[in-house]
């Protein structure tokens, strides 16, 4: 009998939930995309493959999509995935009271906004199931990246067939949840395990040589790191398990890792409704004060791009395009002394605080980002470290001055940057920005069917966001996966989700 192909890893936290529709972490997200499959899926050429659907059709005004799905889909138990459960799982996430962080991910269908602003019910989502195959969504615009985020986590259906019968099939997901990816879920041991087996039902399951996926929930960058060293593990993420500090300084003599670019950020958000950064040329100040090049060598080591912009280059065509010089003492004085003179404050009479969470390396570079505006400025900042999850919620309570922050786009494209700081109520603005002119750039830009015409109206729309100082951009993600060397076939695609399905163990 041939033994099973085990593939292992550590996260360092766990799932928040199972269900795509609620997606809000990066954990669940990356467990998501093991277990659920959308109409579309990034490939290994980091490409917009079909998968669930086999087809689409794009009307002539493009802002109608029919997606024709495939004849051998199924739910992990045996039951046929249907365009009605893409229907009933879009209707969903815009139904009273349902607990979504990325609803806003389906305001390019018709009504969705209005929906979510209350205006319609959510039946009046233009989602529409025309038989069994075939499922039609209406976009208000034309949207050219809507098929990138028909294969994001928040457009995978959910089985309504289980849903239906069982309102309470959450609370025992091992028992009750059915799946449509490559991998299922075996066993979930909160805050310690989690095992994936190989999805029979899957419709590439020929083509997937892992057996199961062991995943442990291990807290302390070292000890998950000294797991992939004796040889326990088979292969270490640097989003999902960050790594040591110490050690990132000897990764550029190995030869077991692979670097992908991808469309994230690390950035300072001020809260610009709170003192005294509700004063423009304070923030840009702390933003032209920032030595990227010094965080980027010395501490992160990857290889990271400095941020002289908001959105990530591998989201742009233009990619040398900036919008401030780097580390730019003499402005920074400069707007710092005005807004002492506006605030009508000495700088020792400053109370200053930068909020951040308990990675390792998150506390070094706050380290770092304070000794360089107290050496720039002149002043004094009190540093203040929570745990993440006390981090996250003081982020979205808006309870910081300023603190230390990273995103992951959704889909490739420049407005999923932008589009977080559109309205006060947007889960991830944790700046709290709303702005008239702002809006009604991105408003264009939607409405824009001239692809380099719209491009040009972002460009636009994130130089006047930039000027606004909302945001100290820092650097560029690059993502790092360390593999043991009979480990093959893992990728990342351009949103940082990690794909095990082309994964190999060779013996």
């Amino acid at each position: 009998m041939t033994s099973k192909k085990v593939l292992k890893t550590a996260f360092h936290s766990d799932m928040l939930s199972i269900d795509p529709r609620k997606n809000g972490d990066y954990f669940s997200s990356t467990i998501q995309f093991m277990v659920f499959r959308g109409l579309m899926h990034v490939n290994e050429h980091k490409e917009i493959a079909p998968a669930l659907a086999k087809s689409y059709r794009l009307s002539k005004d493009k802002k109608t999509y029919t997606f024709h799905l495939r004849d051998d889909i199924f739910w992990s138990d045996g039951t046929k995935i249907t365009a009605l459960d893409f229907e009933k799982s879009l209707k969903k996430i815009l139904s009273p009271g349902f607990p979504s962080l990325t609803a806003q991910l389906l305001y390019p269908i018709k009504n969705a906004e209005k929906i979510a602003k209350k205006e319609l019910t959510a039946d009046h989502l233009d989602v529409k199931a025309l038989d069994e195959k075939t499922l039609q969504i209406n976009l208000e615009n034309p949207t050219p990246y809507f098929l990138f985020l028909t294969s994001f986590c928040t457009y995978f259906p959910i089985p309504s067939h289980i849903e239906e019968e069982n309102p309470k099939w959450l609370e025992d997901p091992i028992k009750y949840v059915k799946y449509s990816g490559p991998f299922k879920l075996k066993k979930w041991k909160r805050g310690s395990e989690i095992i994936l087996v190989k999805n029979d039902k899957f419709y590439d399951a020929d083509k997937i040589e892992i057996d199961e996926v062991h995943i442990s929930i291990v807290g302390n960058e070292i000890t998950a790191l000294n797991m992939y060293e004796k040889n326990e593990i088979d292969f270490l993420s640097s989003f999902l398990s960050p790594l040591p500090v110490d050690f990132l300084g000897t990764v550029k003599k190995r030869n077991d890792y692979d670097l992908f670019e991808i469309g994230g950020s690390s950035f300072c958000v001020f809260n610009i409704d709170k003192y005294p950064f509700n004063n423009q040329n304070l923030r840009k100040a702390f933003l032209l004060s920032i030595d990227r090049k010094s965080i980027t060598q010395n501490i992160t080591q990857l290889n990271e791009k400095i941020a002289t912009r908001c959105v990530p280059p591998l989201l742009t065509s233009n990619k040398e395009l900036s919008f401030y010089k780097d580390f730019d003492i003499e402005k920074a004085k400069f707007h710092f002394e005005k807004a002492l003179k506006e605030l009508n404050i000495d700088k020792k009479d400053l109370d200053l605080t930068f909020t951040y969470g308990s990675y390792i390396i998150h506390r070094k570079e706050a380290e770092a980002l304070k000794s360089m505006w107290e050496k720039s400025l002149g002043i004094q900042v009190k540093l203040m470290m929570f745990d993440e999850a006390s981090y996250l919620a003081k982020l979205h309570r808006h309870d910081f001055q300023m603190a230390l922050s990273r995103f992951l786009v959704h889909y490739n494209d420049p407005m999923n940057v932008l589009e977080r700081f559109k309205y006060k109520k947007h889960p991830k603005n944790y700046a709290n920005f709303e702005d008239n002119t702002f809006i009604n750039m991105l408003d264009t830009a939607n409405k824009t069917i001239n692809e380099n015409e719209r491009i040009k109206i972002l460009e636009d729309a994130e130089r006047y966001f930039i000027d606004k100082a909302v945001l100290a951009p820092i650097y560029h993600y690059n993502y790092a996966i360390f593999s043991k060397n009979n480990v093959k076939g893992i990728y990342v695609g351009p949103i940082g989700d990690i794909y095990i399905e082309n994964a190999k163990i060779i013996k």
